[in-house]
């Protein structure tokens, strides 16, 4: 089971493998926060894998 972060806040769409991701860390106006879950989680909150995290 692998932890992924995700964005607090609006424009949650995405989870993150990388905690650097550009995605994660922008808009920083519309974000409150990051949190850390496993994947299964966040795939089940609807969250898709993000497209610029290196894997």
């Amino acid at each position: 089971m692998s932890t992924v972060h995700v964005r607090i806040g609006k424009y949650r769409s995405a989870y993150h493998t990388d905690a650097a991701c550009p995605s994660l860390n922008g808009k920083q106006d519309t974000c409150v926060g990051r949190e850390s879950m496993p994947e299964e989680q966040a795939r089940a909150q609807g969250l898709t894998a993000c497209r610029h995290c290196r894997k």
